[in-house]
């Protein structure tokens, strides 16, 4: 992010204590309905090689301009990728699949039919009581039928939060999966200098339009001083996190080959 972008950044997230409990009480009640993480059953004994990342997005605009947020978000593609890629899945990346859709003629009807504005945890549910599809899953099933995307599984992520400013409340006051980091050199007590971060991803199968993963992460790094590479370091645990720690993406991941048994006899 260049300067201008960071002091945007910084001046959105020096929030005031009634303003940082309103956006808590906010993401609390936009994680009511939260549906539950991990892998799900029907594709407990599955094993996926590879996954395109669809465009991340984000419902609020943290105050953010929209070259700004579409600079977030890509930094959080690129690291989701890197991540996915140490974990073993072959990637398509954000910008290889938006030229994929487009040389098939189908960005369009993507674009149109999975504009997602809500959080991410509505959507590719099941509807209760109903028979028909809901508008995101008919479009992923009819393009996938059309033979328009590169792998059958796609990587939604949404940035359900993030700033670079003051923190006078802690995230795991309100949020039960909340990892908090302090740097050694960090203030004592609040209000400290931090980094937040809040981020939840799906893995969606293209041809039923099935949830096949889902978990969130909340992550605040605590410090003294805010730069760069403290929001780097805080986006690439939050993605590590939503990947690896308790309900995450690994049981999906394909088998890695025993180096021992690798090797040429």
């Amino acid at each position: 992010m260049n300067r201008s972008d960071r002091q945007a950044i910084t001046l959105f997230s020096s929030l005031s204590s009634l303003t940082a409990l309103i956006a808590a009480t906010a993401l609390l009640a936009s994680c009511a309905s939260t549906p539950d993480v991990g892998v799900r059953s029907d594709f407990e004994e599955r094993h996926i090689q590879s996954v395109a990342i669809a465009p991340f997005y984000s419902a609020g605009s943290f105050g953010l301009d929209a070259d700004t947020r579409a600079e977030l978000a890509d930094e959080y593609e690129a690291v989701a990728a890197e991540a996915l890629r140490q974990m073993g899945f072959e990637v398509i990346d954000g910008p290889t699949l938006r030229h994929h859709l487009r040389d098939a003629d189908a960005w369009s009807d993507f674009d149109d039919g999975i504009r997602l504005r809500q959080a991410l945890n509505f959507y590719f549910e099941p509807l209760p009581g109903e028979r028909s599809h809901s508008i995101e899953v008919q479009t992923l099933t009819d393009l996938a039928s059309r033979q328009a995307f590169p792998v059958d599984t796609l990587l939604f992520g949404e940035i359900v939060y993030h700033s670079q400013g003051t923190c006078r409340v802690s995230a795991d006051d309100f949020t039960p999966y909340a990892q908090i980091t302090l740097i050694p050199s960090a203030p004592a007590e609040l209000p400290r200098p931090c980094v937040s971060s809040h981020f939840q991803a799906k893995l969606v199968d293209v041809n039923t339009g099935k949830t096949m993963w889902f978990n969130r992460m909340f992550v605040e790094t605590h410090t003294r001083h805010l730069d760069d590479d403290t929001a780097r370091e805080t986006i690439a645990r939050t993605i590590n996190a939503t990947f690896s720690a308790d309900g995450g993406i690994a049981p999906l991941a394909p088998p890695q080959l025993d180096e021992a048994h690798a090797e040429s006899p």
